[in-house]
């Protein structure tokens, strides 16, 4: 069977699709977003993190690591180095204060729909299901199918959250198997967007054309709002403007910048792109229900 990394598994979700869900957050992914709340995510391989306001900093992690990738560093605390840490968990087990936990763990299709199905109640109260997240759900699609497959068999619905950055053979082959997409759209400007994400959007808004005309489940386009990235007027109404076309989209959705992230960047000794910048408040976004209106468009604010 085929296998990937999930790295969180989180129940009773209600923001995640219809009913209670639960989410699955797979490991990989090809963006490098300045804001992402899940650097966790980023890298297929698993990951060692430190919890710097739990750690007692008695030195017993850096001591035992039989490899001595394990550093203190002014800033963040005992990193662990992703290159020459071997994943053996001697430092896991070594630390009483529970300051290191390991980001991934693999799965079988057959495992995880096992572990899954134990919502499976839940879900059918609710008019739930579950949702697969990350990280890029796209680039695990064989996975993602085989999974879901055995989910349906008992009927449970199923909800892909994407970038949209994965080959168009991925994202054909999971919209054959899933009842929903919630799309990230997070520049129109192909520059812009490289200069925010690390790649050109060409390749997501080509995925994303295909959904709107193609898949005939239900279609959210999520539109992270980023301060001094994608929140000028400007930037909101190009969005408008390429979108305003669609027939098959459900709904559009702005998601409220926030630094919930930032501890995982320290855990894992990076630097958090968006620096100080403070979380945004819903009423922060309420001028964009005006820009929607003048495009013929109804907007939600998440």
């Amino acid at each position: 069977m085929e296998k990937a990394n999930v790295f969180n598994i989180e129940r009773g979700s209600s923001e995640d699709g219809p009913g209670i869900r639960t989410v699955v957050f797979l490991k990989g992914c090809s963006l490098r977003c300045r804001w992402c709340a899940n650097p966790e995510s980023q890298s297929m391989r698993p990951e060692i993190l430190y919890i710097a306001n739990v750690c007692v900093h008695c030195g017993a992690c850096e001591e035992i690591c039989p490899t001595h990738s394990i550093s203190l560093r002014d800033g963040f605390g005992y990193i662990s180095d992703a290159d020459s840490c071997t994943l053996c968990g001697a430092c896991i087990d070594r630390c009483y204060a529970d300051a290191r936990r390991l980001q991934g763990r693999e799965y079988t299709s057959q495992e995880l729909a096992d572990e899954l199905l134990k919502d499976a109640q839940y879900f059918r109260k609710s008019g739930g299901g579950v949702t697969f997240s990350g990280g890029e759900p796209l680039l695990h699609a064989e996975f993602l199918c085989e999974t879901t497959a055995l989910l349906k068999r008992e009927s449970i619905s199923c909800l892909v959250e994407t970038c949209g950055f994965a080959p168009q053979e991925n994202l054909r082959r999971v919209a054959d198997c899933v009842d929903a997409f919630f799309y990230d759209f997070k520049h129109a400007d192909s520059e812009i967007h490289r200069q925010l994400t690390g790649q050109s959007n060409e390749l997501i808004l080509k995925n994303l054309e295909w959904l709107e005309q193609n898949f005939t489940g239900s279609l959210s386009i999520r539109y992270p709002y980023i301060p001094g990235c994608n929140d000028s007027k400007e930037a909101v109404c190009a969005f408008f403007e390429y979108i305003r076309s669609f027939q098959n989209v459900k709904e559009i959705v702005f998601l409220p910048y926030h630094r919930l992230g930032l501890p995982k960047y320290v855990g894992l000794g990076r630097i958090y792109a968006m620096g100080d910048m403070k979380s945004l408040k819903r009423e922060a976004l309420n001028p964009i229900l005006d820009w929607a209106e003048a495009y013929g468009l109804s907007v939600k604010i998440q």
